[in-house]
């Protein structure tokens, strides 16, 4: 067990949760972090961070887009830019920035390579989202 603290600029998501176990998309890839786990420090992609609580046998979900992630002897403390958890999420704004940035994305010849980056992180972003609330957690 070891506790676990997710914040953003604008609210505390996770304050000091007892957990068994933390999922996180890093940058690299997807970490899996459990008690004892080296200390690290890594960036965060747009993905969804997955946490159980001590005992319990169900994770519970956020979406998260961007940030940093420290793994201490304390824990794990997530800043990231944004988060929300399933019911946070309006599925008809989801759906209308995925369907924005694959109209944008289309057009990609046009685009500046910084305007696309951040094109394709609004798409991964939106579909993350829409996975996460029809329950589809294991693609972001």
């Amino acid at each position: 067990m070891f506790t676990l603290n997710l914040v953003t600029p604008e609210k505390r998501l996770v304050t000091e949760a007892e957990v068994d176990e933390v999922l996180i998309p890093g940058h690299n890839g997807q970490l899996g972090i459990f008690p004892g786990h080296s200390p690290l420090i890594t960036t965060l992609s747009v993905g969804v961070l997955k946490y159980r609580l001590k005992g319990a046998s169900d994770f519970q979900s956020v979406v998260v887009s961007w940030g940093y992630c420290e793994v201490n002897k304390n824990g794990v403390i997530v800043l990231a830019e944004t988060a929300e958890t399933p019911s946070e999420i309006d599925k008809a704004r989801a759906e209308a920035a995925l369907r924005s940035a694959q109209e944008k994305l289309a057009n990609a010849a046009a685009i500046e390579p910084d305007m696309m980056v951040s094109l394709q992180r609004k798409l991964d972003r939106a579909q993350t989202r829409l996975n996460v609330i029809s329950g589809n957690t294991t693609n972001h």
